[in-house]
């Protein structure tokens, strides 16, 4: 029951930090310690974390939740006004104790109703398949960041123009399709899908090395996904 719980919470997080939330929103939470924009964020939270509970009780625990998470976020907007540094990993590993932490605590209070017919597999399906589109593809945008690996500068020639955003429906697309796979226990044609995706070549090496290290992260995301949910 907790475990079920804990993927509600863990899902309604993805929804509100990642899904709900914009990058203009991110960006300008950055540029001062509190703003309109962290009071419209943690209503957010709130909501998603109620939402997501599927039970009435959990309104008490839920607004613990998003205090907490404000708290949090203003921290983050304080260290990265003072030093302008992004603490995206510290803060996402903080809103994750969080979680654990309420849960927990929710579950020993003896008030956790989760309805009976909602599985933990079930909870941890949906929780992967999230974590698969929008988040997966911030979260290997900060690994880039925070390995110094910048993204290849486009060529001015116009028959060598990609298409905006193309990348980040590739990574979710494959992200998707591996998932998919790996739950269903068919790794030899996520096998034959790294093959396939191997014959791309560049004429420039670092883009080469850019698109390797991106399909390498994506496809690791899903598989651990996949293999996760095995144990559930």
């Amino acid at each position: 029951m907790i475990l079920t719980l804990l993927f509600l919470q863990l899902t309604a997080h993805l929804v509100a930090d990642f899904l709900l939330q914009s990058e203009h929103w991110s960006l300008q939470k950055g540029r001062k310690i509190i703003s309109k924009f962290h009071i419209w964020h943690i209503l957010i939270v709130f909501t998603s974390a109620w939402l997501f509970s599927l039970q009435w009780a959990f309104w008490s625990a839920a607004l613990a939740l998003s205090l907490l998470h404000f708290l949090t976020d203003i921290a983050k907007s304080f260290l990265r006004v003072k030093w302008n540094k992004d603490w995206f990993f510290i803060d996402q590993f903080i809103h994750i104790v969080i979680i654990i932490v309420i849960v927990w605590l929710y579950e020993q209070s003896g008030d956790n109703q989760v309805p009976a017919f909602i599985s933990t597999k079930t909870v941890a399906i949906i929780f992967a398949y999230t974590l698969c589109v929008k988040p997966s593809n911030i979260i290997i945008r900060y690994i880039f960041r925070y390995f110094a690996i910048p993204a290849p500068v486009e060529t001015t020639d116009e028959n060598s123009d990609g298409l905006p955003n193309a990348g980040k429906l590739i990574g979710i697309t494959e992200r998707l399709l591996v998932l998919t796979l790996a739950l269903m226990q068919q790794y030899s044609v996520v096998g034959f899908i790294i093959a396939a995706k191997s014959i791309l070549r560049f004429s420039d090496a670092k883009k080469s090395e850019y698109v390797l290290v991106g399909t390498l992260l994506s496809f690791g995301i899903a598989i651990l996904l996949g293999v996760m949910i095995g144990y559930v």
